[in-house]
């Protein structure tokens, strides 16, 4: 018997409030045909130290590297200064400056303590879902966007970093107890997915960046053979259980580095799945603003394009390893929308907002290269002027 089938529901009562807007399309996204760009929701529901330095030095420390121990060391004040993180960091304003560029999909990153609150763990469980509901309702009923849920980090941790769970977090691969607790975190974003009034407009991804060897992290070997059949084991797991409380809601499945083509003959054609590949160029391979778009380009090629399952590239941001250049940044940008668009089902940038102010190798900082909001705010969003780049 699969696990999906012994665990029992929790149910999240929660429901999206309806606004008088635009009203949103009321069929179930089809990842085959539809084609478009978005943007991560970064250092919002799940705290990164780079997004944000100036809050996260005055809340964490500069001595903290993840949002578990940031957490614990705030003790009771973490309730409160999450809170108002959560409430203050995306804002329905910032939806309409990023849809204003025409996105249509919100990746939404969330913790599993956002769903359930999980004994022993360090990191906050509060009202996150009512923010989560204020900002995915605004950008279905107002906007038509499209929200993917996802789940950043799992019991235990997935990889070793702070989006994985904390630093040092490898404790979920082969522990039953973390994969049932996992199950139970599927079940409550399925239970608000349902109860939204708008099930149409989101697609849930289980688990982001699964490695057990996080050292070659962006390389196939991140993820071991031994490891992807523990990965196999929940992605089975999640689908049976999405397929008996409503089919029709899509699966993202992240790829673990490996590429869609590694995981495509597991499922049978009739699973309603969709890959999530990332690509960055800040570490791992020599790229500089003056080669980065080539590798860009090799990248969104190197996808099946005639693979049984649509591919999204669900991270990607321009800051190169060496060399950054603020006036390439529109040449890189645009060709990685246009590239991205191509040979995948479109993009998500990581991430919409950014305001740090670490320097990066080259020119500028931290901020003038992953801040998609300021991107666009500059003028500097036009993929159409990369339109004939990677045919």
């Amino acid at each position: 018997m699969r696990l999906s089938s012994i665990l029992a529901r929790s149910v999240l009562s929660v429901g999206l409030v309806h606004a008088a807007c635009t009203k949103p399309p009321s069929t179930y996204l089809d990842w085959k045909t539809f084609k478009g760009d978005g943007v991560n929701l970064g250092g919002w529901l799940i705290q990164e130290p780079f997004i944000d330095t100036d809050w996260w030095s005055a809340n964490c420390g500069d001595d903290v590297v993840d949002e578990w121990t940031c957490c614990a060391n705030l003790g009771e004040q973490c309730g409160p200064v999450f809170e108002k993180r959560y409430s203050t960091w995306f804002t329905t304003a910032d939806i309409d400056v990023l849809a204003s560029g025409g996105l249509k999909v919100l990746r939404i990153p969330t913790t599993y303590q956002v769903w359930i609150d999980l004994p022993g763990s360090a990191l906050y469980h509060g009202q996150q879902v009512a923010r989560l509901q204020e900002i995915a309702t605004h950008a279905i009923t107002k906007h038509n966007m499209h929200v993917i849920i996802d789940l950043h980090g799992l019991p235990g941790g997935v990889n070793n970093q702070t989006i994985g769970e904390r630093v040092g977090g490898l404790d979920w691969w082969y522990n039953e107890t973390a994969l049932a607790w996992s199950m139970k975190t599927v079940d409550s974003v399925l239970d608000f997915i349902q109860q939204s009034g708008r099930p149409e407009s989101f697609t849930l991804e289980p688990v982001n960046e699964p490695m057990d060897k996080p050292d070659d992290i962006g390389q196939p070997s991140a993820l071991s053979e031994k490891a992807a059949g523990w990965l196999l084991k929940y992605y089975d797991a999640v689908l049976e259980r999405v397929a008996a409380v409503n089919p029709r809601i899509p699966v993202m499945l992240n790829d673990g580095f490996k590429g869609a083509g590694y995981w495509a003959a597991n499922f049978t054609q009739d699973k309603n799945i969709v890959f999530d590949v990332h690509y960055y160029y800040f570490n791992g391979r020599p790229a500089g603003s003056n080669n980065v778009t080539e590798m860009i380009c090799g990248d969104a090629r190197a996808q099946p394009a005639d693979g049984p399952f649509p591919i999204f590239t669900g991270e990607w941001a321009i800051e190169t390893l060496y060399n950054n250049s603020l006036d390439a940044r529109k040449e890189i940008l645009n060709a990685g929308l246009a590239a991205f668009g191509k040979h995948t089902q479109g993009s998500a940038y990581w991430t919409g907002k950014v305001v740090s102010s670490t320097a990066v190798a080259g020119q500028g900082n931290k901020r003038d290269y992953w801040s998609y909001k300021d991107l666009l705010e500059l003028g500097l969003v036009d993929p159409e002027s990369a339109s004939g780049f990677c045919d």
